[in-house]
C-alpha cells in the first residue's frame, strides 16, 4: 500500500511555540481505520482509567469519562512505526529513538464524553525505555466536537504569593480520518466534549532509550 503522507505544523499557544507538535496526514487509509474500529468493538471497550504514577491507576470521570480498549501488539506498533519513523526526532534529551510502545490504547468518545486539560504521562518499559512523545491517530469523522486543544498557560504570582493563571486563545486540531497528531508529552492538552456522534482514535508513545524521567500527572 502506498500512502501519500504529508506533514503539517500545528500552531501552538504563544507560550509553547518552542514545543513539538505536528500532524501527519494519510498515515492510515480509511479502510485500515475501519478495520481498527471493528477489531476493537469485537474485543470490547471499558471505562478509561487515569495513570497517576507508580503504576497506579484510578477511575476519575470528572477528568476523563471516555472508554478505551487496550491491545498489546508488537506487529501493529511496528506497522505504525514504519509509517511515521522518518518524521519523528531521532534523539530526545540526548536519548536515541527506539520505536513505538507496543501498547495501543484505542479511545472511544460518545456524546457527552471528554478528557479535561492534562499532560500525557511518561511510559517506562521494563527494559528501561521511556516515552517522551505522544502519537494520536484519528480513526473517523462524522461527529461533532471532540477536537484536540492545546491550552496556553502562563502563570504569575500575586503579591500574596498566589498563582494567577492567564489563559490565551487555544489552538484546536480537528480530527481527520487516518491523520496522526504527534506532540511532546508535556504540552497541556484536552479532548473537547463530543456533542453528537461517536469518535474513535488510537494513541501510543514514541519510545527512547533510558533517560531522565518526566513529572507528568495523568494519562489514559
Amino acid at each position: 500500500m502506498t500512502l501519500n503522507i504529508t506533514r503539517e505544523e500545528v500552531a501552538l499557544p504563544p507560550d509553547q511555540r518552542d514545543h513539538l507538535a505536528f500532524l501527519l496526514h494519510n498515515v492510515l487509509s480509511a479502510e485500515e481505520c475501519e478495520d481498527y474500529i471493528k477489531w476493537t468493538e469485537e474485543r470490547g471497550y471499558t471505562k478509561a482509567l487515569l495513570s497517576v504514577g507508580g503504576g497506579r491507576q484510578k477511575l476519575d470521570p470528572h477528568v476523563c469519562n471516555s472508554d478505551h480498549c487496550i491491545i498489546d501488539s508488537p506487529e501493529e506498533a511496528n506497522k505504525l512505526w514504519q509509517r511515521i519513523r522518518a518524521y519523528v526526532p531521532t534523539r530526545w534529551m540526548g536519548c536515541p529513538v527506539k520505536g513505538l510502545n507496543e501498547r495501543l490504547r484505542f479511545l472511544r468518545y460518545d456524546a457527552g464524553q471528554f478528557f479535561k486539560p492534562h499532560m500525557d504521562a511518561q511510559y517506562v518499559a521494563e527494559s528501561g525505555k521511556q516515552s517522551y512523545i505522544t502519537l494520536l491517530i484519528y480513526l473517523n469523522e462524522g461527529f461533532e466536537g471532540g477536537h484536540t486543544i492545546f491550552l496556553p498557560q502562563h502563570e504569575t504570582k500575586s503579591k500574596e504569593g498566589r498563582h494567577i493563571v492567564h489563559h490565551l486563545p487555544a489552538p484546536q486540531v480537528v480530527p481527520v480520518t487516518g491523520s496522526a497528531l504527534i506532540f511532546q508529552h508535556d504540552l497541556l492538552n484536552e479532548e473537547s466534549v463530543v456533542t453528537s456522534g461517536r469518535k474513535y482514535a488510537v494513541r501510543t508513545d514514541v519510545m527512547y532509550a533510558a533517560g531522565l524521567p518526566m513529572r507528568i500527572k495523568v494519562r489514559t
